[in-house]
């Protein structure tokens, strides 16, 4: 009898070491496994970003191109966008509803978007071109947006604007070193130019 009791001792001393260890293994298992969990998280919040900034440019060449084009087509019969203003942009439909926050107009950003008549400065003020101007863009975002080909849009001009002052004004296509360089902050704005027919500078109403 007491060399089998001898032996459960035993049975029960080996079972406790075996649970200690298996309770050791399982910890540093899990202490990997948080790791992993954490590098992961913070490599999708990045991938995430990246991915909302692409949608956001995306969703902003939709909306020119959109707004420009309902713009175009309504004053057409009239031969000029005289008259052009946030109540006829809001009657007519001419900015998708989703832009609409009350009576002001909002990008992807959450900045705001003016829209304005625009006249050559050789004194003539025929009225035949406008601008969307965009606000409070992050420097990422002007990068991209500068960087796109507006050909299809006959967007011959674009401005980068940094507190009320002209960055630059340049004719499109824009080299890459110039959009690097004009924008060098957060916050700018872009305002394009549609349906400028000459190589001269214009201001906006």
């Amino acid at each position: 009898m007491r060399k089998l009791e001898i032996k459960n001792v035993d049975c029960h001393a080996t079972l406790a070491m075996t649970k200690n260890t298996q309770s050791g293994r399982s910890m540093i298992e899990m202490l990997g496994v948080l790791a992993i969990i954490g590098v992961l998280s913070v490599g999708g919040i990045a991938g995430y970003s990246k991915a909302m900034q692409k949608y956001r440019i995306n969703k902003t060449i939709e909306q020119i191109t959109l707004i420009a084009g309902n713009i175009r087509t309504f004053f057409a019969p009239q031969r000029s966008y005289s008259g052009i203003s946030v109540t006829v942009l809001k009657k007519a439909k001419l900015v998708p509803d989703e832009m609409w926050n009350g009576s002001n107009i909002i990008n992807a950003w959450g900045g705001q978007v003016n829209i304005n008549l625009a006249s050559s400065v050789d004194g003539k003020g025929d009225n035949k071109a406008f601008s969307i101007m965009f606000l409070g863009l992050p420097q990422e975002a002007c990068i991209e947006l500068l960087s796109q080909d507006y050909t299809a849009l006959d967007v011959k001009m674009i401005d980068v604007i940094y507190s009320n002052d002209v960055a630059f004004t340049n004719f499109t296509p824009i080299s890459f070193e110039q959009v690097v360089n004009e924008c060098d902050g957060d916050n700018a704005t872009v305002r394009f130019y549609f349906d400028i027919k000459e190589a001269y500078a214009v201001y906006t109403i």
